[in-house]
């Protein structure tokens, strides 16, 4: 299978949805050490604000957006449409659309405020956060799917480290904004790592399903 998951995975996966249920949960009490951890945090990066700043983070926080994250994902399965993986196609642009489906379902029931200072365009729930949500999507993606199957060791570290920059550098800017809590931004990684590995569990029965039932993908490499 092109997508495929190790048992190590699933269960690393089962470990960070658990956390970051029991995140949401104290979140959603209005218990006190997450919010000491988050007032604490936000307050240094009021201190951290600068006109460079801005610029860096501006382009940080362009980067993770919802849309553009969308982009991403059609950029990479149109690549998999000209390389005929068809049903690797499919499956990432599902992963990206269904992973933003479940993740407004969290928000509507944690319906965590907003961070005082906030922009006036960031007035919907905090938790988790859908900038950083779905760019650790494409980052799991890309090291599930592309990263693999890449033979040079060299360009995999380029592409690892580029993401793992890119998703940090996001992260901090959802911050610096005062757009979120430091904690809907690490549960946003939690359940997007756990959504990806979920997707890629399913991803053998969807292609031997469109293999043998659709007869244009009869053929196509799963």
């Amino acid at each position: 299978m092109i997508v495929s998951v190790t048992n190590k995975q699933r269960r690393s996966a089962i470990i960070n949805v658990v956390i970051a249920v029991i995140l949401a949960i104290l979140i959603k009490l209005n218990i006190i050490l997450p919010k000491i951890i988050d007032d604490n945090v936000h307050s240094w990066f009021a201190n951290l604000q600068t006109g460079f700043g801005d610029v860096i983070m501006s382009i940080a926080t362009f980067l993770g957006n919802p849309v553009v994250d969308v982009v991403y994902v059609l950029i990479l399965a149109g690549i998999l449409v000209i390389a005929k993986l068809h049903i690797p196609a499919i499956w990432t642009v599902a992963t990206i659309l269904l992973g933003d489906v479940f993740l407004t379902i969290i928000r509507l029931i944690i319906d965590r405020p907003r961070p005082v200072g906030h922009l006036l365009a960031d007035s919907s729930s905090s938790f988790p956060s859908t900038h950083v949500f779905g760019l650790f999507v494409v980052i799991f993606i890309i090291a599930i799917l592309v990263t693999p199957n890449i033979n040079s060791t060299y360009a995999q570290i380029i592409i690892n480290w580029l993401t793992i920059i890119i998703g940090l550098m996001t992260i901090m800017s959802r911050i610096y904004f005062n757009a979120h809590f430091l904690s809907d931004t690490i549960a946003a990684v939690l359940f997007a790592y756990s959504w990806v590995i979920l997707s890629a569990s399913f991803y053998p029965k969807l292609a031997i399903f469109l293999q043998t039932h659709i007869s244009i993908f009869k053929h196509d490499e799963i």
